[in-house]
């Protein structure tokens, strides 16, 4: 008998590629981690069936030290609530609040072993990172966001994500491309305050990561290439 071809693996080099819209039930074995923005999905993008771990001011290196997911009474780490069952596909977006560090090393290292952590909770899930969305500068100012909260961070920050997700096979969703406007910056009416989104932004976000997913069959032989790789 002729074998089955083996399936292309997915290049982990380039953002996830426009693909045929899914509808809500594929989001139905997934889970989304991240901060406040995260929280903005939760609450307007219209994400039926997954769930979310999220909290408001967590970065990459509170994940498995603070206690502040609160499930069903009992507070946990998001490492640890993302443990409590297990999933087909982990969302991940966080970044925003650590443009404050000014240690780009230590972002990365922190950043690449949560996806390590990630893994090794939840081994049978494509992992997805989404990139960090652009601010709109001007609603920044007016509404007294920090002031290291710049475009030009989050650009380096996206630049790690991307070398993340290449060395980690993990897919890099292009978030950034899909809420900005032609001049790489968060239009003023799709923010609130220069870093989170009006609801259509929300809904926008979700649209995007519709029609960005990737084929597990090819996520996986993309981590068997990885594998045989590192042997």
């Amino acid at each position: 008998p002729t074998p089955e071809p083996t399936p292309e693996a997915f290049d982990f080099t380039q953002p996830a590629p426009e693909t045929d819209a899914v509808d809500d039930s594929w989001f139905d074995d997934a889970v989304f981690l991240g901060d406040s923005r995260t929280d903005g999905l939760r609450l307007y993008g219209g994400v039926p069936g997954a769930d979310f771990i999220q909290h408001t001011g967590i970065t990459v290196f509170d994940v498995d030290t603070k206690d502040r997911i609160r499930i069903d009474g009992q507070t946990y780490t998001m490492m640890e609530a993302l443990g409590l069952k297990q999933y087909g596909k982990v969302y991940v977006m966080l970044g925003i609040n650590e443009l404050g560090y000014f240690n780009d090393n230590a972002f990365a290292t922190a950043y690449a072993d949560m996806v390590d952590e990630i893994r090794a909770i939840q081994p049978d899930a494509v992992v997805y990172l989404q990139n960090l969305v652009s601010v709109n500068p001007d609603e920044c100012a007016a509404n007294n966001q920090p002031y290291y909260v710049t475009n030009e961070k989050i650009a380096v920050y996206n630049d790690i994500i991307a070398d993340v997700a290449a060395e980690k096979h993990a897919v890099l969703v292009d978030v950034n491309a899909a809420l900005v406007d032609e001049t790489g910056v968060l239009p003023a009416e799709g923010s609130t305050d220069g870093v989170h989104f009006t609801k259509d932004y929300y809904i926008k976000w979700y649209d995007y990561l519709k029609i960005h997913t990737v084929d597990p069959e090819l996520y996986w032989a993309g981590q068997t290439e990885a594998g045989e790789e590192g042997a």
